[in-house]
């Protein structure tokens, strides 16, 4: 009996270990997700000579170019806008306009970060592109920024879209990492690729590193699959992580494919 007893002890400890993480993961998924630091979004150096503009409630550094053209940035899931001022100089290679989408909960916002507040920004952004008559845009985003980049495609007037460290759907990523939990039950936060970009016939470039363990490729190679556009590549960089992907290949990846979508 007491053997009996000590297994049913066992068993309600691991149950309610079980359900107590499970709701842990449930309340938290946002603070999970998103990671926000305090830059102040007037005071990035650099984007110094850009515009900062606030349209509608959504906040971006903005630079005009000489074509009629726009790059826009939807950067990852830590940081802010500001930290990917490096990634300026790959724009700039051409003489496109530029946006670098900052999101709502960033830099020195005091809301918290949800996908509900991101695809809102997505959505103003939408409109500024709509009151300014771009004639060719490129979409990028990256990580959780390409769940962005891929709902603003689904808008509408994107001509080519740059993926970066991707997936199919979040929730496939979450299964993948909490595998004892029903993830895609749990889960608020659906950022789904494959339903974005199902009706996607443009250009499009999906870039992964083939040691990520963040978000490992083999998503981007789910929604690689299901994407039924013609005019689509996948690069795969040998070597390189979630967060060390930038390399000289992967630079001049970038500027060829926006050289090659332009001519």
């Amino acid at each position: 009996m007491k053997f009996k007893s000590s297994i049913i002890n066992i068993l309600v400890g691991v149950i309610l270990v079980y359900l107590i993480f499970g709701l842990f993961l449930f309340f938290n998924q946002k603070s999970i997700l998103y990671y926000p630091n305090n830059q102040d979004f007037e005071n990035c150096d650099g984007f110094d000579d850009y515009e900062k503009i606030n349209f509608k409630g959504t906040r971006f550094y903005y630079k005009q170019g000489s074509l009629d053209d726009v790059i826009i940035y939807y950067h990852g899931n830590a940081g802010s806008a500001c930290d990917r001022s490096y990634f300026r100089s790959v724009f700039e290679e051409s003489d496109n306009s530029i946006i670098f989408v900052e999101y709502a909960g960033y830099s020195d916002d005091d809301r918290k970060p949800s996908k509900k507040l991101i695809l809102q920004d997505v959505d103003n952004i939408y409109d500024f592109m709509s009151e300014n008559s771009f004639e060719n845009v490129i979409v990028y985003g990256r990580s959780i920024g390409s769940g962005a980049a891929s709902y603003h495609t689904s808008l509408g007037n994107v001509d080519s879209l740059i993926l970066v460290t991707t997936f199919s759907k979040l929730a496939d990523v979450a299964k993948s990492r909490y595998t004892i939990y029903p993830a895609s039950i749990m889960l608020g936060e659906k950022y789904d690729n494959i339903k974005w970009l199902e009706n996607f016939e443009g250009n499009i470039i999906i870039i992964h590193g083939d040691s990520d363990s963040i978000i490992p490729h083999k998503f981007s190679q789910k929604l690689f699959d299901a994407l039924t556009t013609e005019k689509k590549e996948y690069v795969l960089i040998e070597g390189k992580g979630h967060n060390n992907i930038w390399s000289s290949s992967f630079r001049n990846k970038i500027i060829e494919f926006i050289n090659k979508v332009q001519n």
